[in-house]
């Protein structure tokens, strides 16, 4: 990191700054810690400390989206937990955010959130739109169309993340071709990176997996479970730095035979974890210990489905959302609702935010300006 860079990160929003210096690994903290004694004083601020001991952001962005079924229209909620005991919830029905009312598109999807910017995608028919937003500012910009097209077979995946050296956003998409030999079909995904700031998206080489929805940041990479052409899962990482892939072994118990669609991938703390909602009796949440350590694989929790939650529990996909203080655990079940478990007191508890149609993840609030990227048009709503 030169001087010039350590200046333009002190420039940045202290919230932001904070964020960004909490997430980093020890080892990488050290380094900036050694650049400038500024960055020294910065991380031994009390608001750094609270930060950096906190297991994720302070709040939950939801994205209900348009569902002609509920009669839901596109529509973002902010969700802050209160209180460290019994986690109340605060949710201001005043500060929804109605997309509708200013883009008259539908349905939006949320992609992720990154230090108060928020990516969303659009594609009705064949054609795909990647809105970036700022919702405290109100502003907004467009991407430019990225080749290929998004047709069955072929599926495209988005993911958005934050290179903390280069101090760069980026947005990753991955276009997944299948591709069909001797009455075998596997899928080769391509990799299209587009930087906020420069304009136009760029080929980040192949891999020859299938990709699962919902990529996952950590340690400035992004992460996804990923299968090859004979079924077999892995994890597979994508470095925001030096944009390289990556694979290692996925949390243990997967059978290629079972349906796939049952495990996601989330972050538990500051670690991987693996959610697997495959057998009726249980669910089940693997943590990676240590990164990239196969043998750190560990059962983490485990929830016994009785009769009385089976039916809104059972055998569909579950997301990790966040992990609270005291060790409480927020999950998204499929995109239908959140809901509470603690681990050790064995509670489980629905929360009564919103129904149906729903996409969730943490957010930390923002008012840095879209501005600040040169060569992007900036709108406001």
């Amino acid at each position: 990191m030169s001087s010039d860079e350590a200046t333009s990160l002190m420039d940045l929003p202290s919230p932001i700054l904070f964020e960004i210096l909490s997430r980093l690994p020890p080892t990488t903290l050290l380094y900036v810690k050694s650049v400038s004694k500024s960055f020294l004083n910065l991380t031994l601020d009390t608001e750094f400390l609270k930060l950096s001991r906190s297991t994720s952001p302070a709040s939950i962005i939801i994205n209900q989206f348009s569902s002609y079924e509920t009669c839901s229209t596109d529509t973002l909620k902010f969700l802050k937990f209160e209180d460290e005991d019994t986690h109340s919830y605060c949710h201001d029905p005043k500060l929804d955010l109605v997309l509708q009312h200013y883009f008259p598109i539908d349905p939006f999807w949320m992609v992720g959130s990154v230090h108060g910017f928020v990516c969303f995608n659009y594609f009705p028919d064949y054609v795909e739109t990647i809105y970036i937003l700022n919702p405290r500012t109100r502003e907004y910009i467009i991407l430019p169309e990225a080749g290929g097209i998004r047709e069955w077979p072929n599926d495209v995946m988005y993911s958005f993340g934050f290179d903390p050296v280069k101090f760069k956003y980026k947005v990753v998409r991955i276009y997944q071709e299948e591709i069909y030999d001797d009455n075998t079909s596997y899928y080769k995904s391509t990799c299209q990176v587009y930087t906020i700031g420069k304009g136009y998206w760029r080929n980040a080489g192949h891999v020859m997996f299938s990709f699962m929805p919902y990529g996952v940041n950590l340690y400035a990479k992004i992460h996804w479970l990923v299968r090859d052409a004979k079924g077999n899962e892995s994890i597979c990482s994508f470095d925001l730095e030096n944009e390289l892939f990556e694979t290692f072994p996925t949390a243990p118990m997967y059978n290629k035979k079972r349906y796939w669609h049952s495990r996601s991938l989330g972050v538990f703390g500051r670690c991987l974890c693996v959610c697997d909602n495959y057998a009726d009796t249980h669910f089940e949440v693997w943590v990676m210990k240590e990164y990239r350590v196969t043998s750190s694989w560990v059962k983490e929790i485990v929830i016994n489905i009785s009769p009385e939650c089976n039916d809104w529990l059972g055998n569909k996909i579950i997301y990790m959302l966040k992990v609270l203080e005291d060790g409480e655990v927020l999950f998204l079940w499929r995109d239908d609702f959140l809901f509470l478990h603690h681990p050790v007191k064995k509670t489980l508890k629905k929360l009564d935010v919103c129904a149906g149609n729903i996409l969730a993840s943490s957010h930390v609030s923002s008012s840095f300006s879209l501005k600040n990227f040169e060569g992007e048009v900036v709108n406001v709503f």
